[in-house]
């Protein structure tokens, strides 16, 4: 994809199930593999199975989440912090 906000889809294999994580290799490049909670997989993974992910970037939520940060950082300052600055998460 050209979007910018959008990386992927990346091609994976389930290399093990183990304790409730799967051990996702990135196909083509057995060096890059990571675990991942195995219920956030579709139902019936096994071993050996190929996956797609795409990730995507949340902008709204990220405002969304500075936004309330702010607002809370106000109520335990009670607005009194004259030295309080924008910040980025």
């Amino acid at each position: 994809m050209n979007d910018t906000t959008t990386a992927g889809p990346h091609h994976l294999v389930v290399d093990s199930l183990t304790e409730g994580f799967a051990r996702l290799i990135l196909h083509g490049d057995a060096q890059v593999y990571f675990d991942f909670p195995q219920r956030l997989l579709p139902a019936g993974i096994r071993e050996g199975d190929h996956v797609r992910l795409t990730l995507t970037r949340d902008d709204e939520a990220r405002v969304r989440e500075q936004a309330a940060v702010k607002h809370l950082l106000r109520e335990l300052t009670q607005g009194n912090d004259p030295t309080q600055t924008d910040f980025y998460l």
